[in-house]
């Protein structure tokens, strides 16, 4: 690495400039040009200290809104049971766990959507036994439980109420969307990367352009850049992989993942036990959902510890502090699908209208 690649590397965090030549600009910054500076691009992403150049998105602007669900199957031919779930695009990650509940999964989608319908159908076409819908109610600590539970893989979504709020936020036009959709597509690395966009989108490079900038004003996209390889632990800023859907795995230890540990504690008491709990500096997330009789839980928390021995420890602690109400580790014994988050993908919308007529009988 020479000095110019120390300064590509302190402009990269800036992110690029809406104009056409964009890297001409941030190789005029370092004395060269563009060919040039696309090599070094290139080179440090290959030699892993740099993650590539990307559109970072703020997600809190979409109107998204995202559950867990616990669904009960028997243990027989779990496999291909299951396979069905992974197969709906906003289900972005999926476990087994050692309880009677033993298939969890995240889901997300667009507030235009129906999230507990979608849940509704699914447990549907795969059969489960029954079928718990989850969405957060109130957060005390962090950003949202799916990233803390594998900073490596989930970038924070600043997960809310499955049904947000009427006129939070930026309204998104079609426009909007369809640009947001080729944002999260890799972005192209050559001199002129929006005319490339703006040919993908059937548009005009000055469209192309206007409609980035349209964005930046509503707060959507935050910048197009480069970003460092973070050792130990990938931020909000990650590369998202490519979607993986595991079979047969043996439980993954994430590095930096913590223990999700779930408590019974009624609903008067929780406005005083979730800060306090909170409060824990072992706590890396802290929420409250809703609690069912075949799951009696409201209070979930991710608990960073290395050791069981530690987390009983932290535990017992907490109970020191609010009381000794029953809690429970929910522990993974298999990961069965982990992918990043993917914002309005056409595919959602495909799989609704293959599905919508299970609306009549989901219910049943």
């Amino acid at each position: 690495m020479d000095e110019k690649d120390r300064l590509l590397l302190t402009h990269l965090q800036s992110g690029l400039p809406l104009t056409p030549r964009p890297f001409a600009t941030w190789a005029a910054k370092l004395g060269t040009d563009s060919a040039d500076l696309l090599v070094r691009i290139q080179r440090l992403k290959k030699e892993g200290t740099l993650g590539g150049v990307k559109a970072v998105l703020d997600a809190r602007i979409f109107h998204y809104q995202s559950a867990w669900v616990a669904l009960r199957f028997g243990t027989e031919d779990l496999a291909s049971r299951t396979e069905v779930l992974w197969q709906h695009p906003g289900v972005t990650y999926g476990c087994e766990r050692e309880h009677e509940f033993n298939v969890w999964l995240f889901i997300s989608a667009p507030e235009n959507h129906d999230l507990e319908l979608h849940v509704r159908c699914l447990a549907k076409i795969s059969g489960a036994e029954k079928v718990l819908f989850l969405p957060v109610r109130r957060v005390y600590k962090g950003t949202d439980l799916l990233s803390s539970l594998g900073p490596e893989t989930f970038s924070e979504m600043d997960e809310r109420f499955e049904k947000r709020q009427p006129g939070h936020g930026a309204e998104l036009t079609t426009e909007d969307i369809d640009m947001i959709r080729r944002l999260q597509e890799p972005f192209p690395l050559t001199d002129e990367p929006y005319q490339k966009i703006a040919a993908d989108l059937g548009i005009t490079e000055f469209q192309a352009i206007e409609q980035m900038k349209s964005l930046v004003a509503k707060k959507c996209l935050k910048r197009i850049g480069s970003f460092l390889k973070p050792v130990g632990r990938i931020g909000q800023e990650h590369q998202a992989p490519a979607e993986a859907v595991l079979k047969d795995w043996p439980s993954v230890k994430v590095p930096g993942a913590g223990n999700l540990v779930v408590w019974q504690i009624p609903e008067e008491k929780l406005e005083r036990s979730g800060p306090e709990i909170a409060a824990f500096r072992e706590v890396i997330y802290a929420d409250r959902r809703p609690a069912y009789p075949e799951f009696p839980y409201s209070l979930y928390t991710t608990i960073r510890a290395e050791t069981p021995e530690a987390l009983e420890l932290i535990t017992r602690r907490m109970q020191d502090r609010i009381g000794k109400w029953p809690h429970r580790v929910m522990v993974t014994t298999r990961e069965l699908k982990k992918t990043g988050m993917k914002y309005f993908p056409k595919e959602l919308d495909a799989w609704w209208q293959q599905n919508r007529h299970i609306n009549e009988t989901a219910f049943n």
